[in-house]
């Protein structure tokens, strides 16, 4: 994870996205269910995982993406996947 990258800059990216997919959702509760708060279907996840993929220039795990139900989750299973990276 490059210095400037912290996990509030992660979870602002993460908004960023979820503003672009779900006009109007990106303030929702960091621990509020994704799917159920933001009313993203299946199309609209994959959708928002592009966006933050594009913006982060990485690949979000399959792993990541199932155990993040939450923004909270989410942030921490990318910042987990930037800190393990080579």
């Amino acid at each position: 994870m490059s210095p400037g990258e912290t996990a509030a800059s992660v979870e602002q990216i993460i908004r960023i996205a979820l503003g672009i997919i779900r006009p109007g959702a990106a303030h929702i509760r960091g621990d509020a269910d994704l799917a159920q708060e933001a009313d993203l279907d299946s199309a609209e996840v994959m959708d928002l995982v592009m966006e933050i993929e594009d913006r982060l220039d990485l690949s979000i795990s399959v792993e990541t993406m199932a155990k993040a139900r939450t923004i909270d989750e989410l942030c921490a299973g990318i910042v987990q996947m930037k800190q393990a990276a080579p």
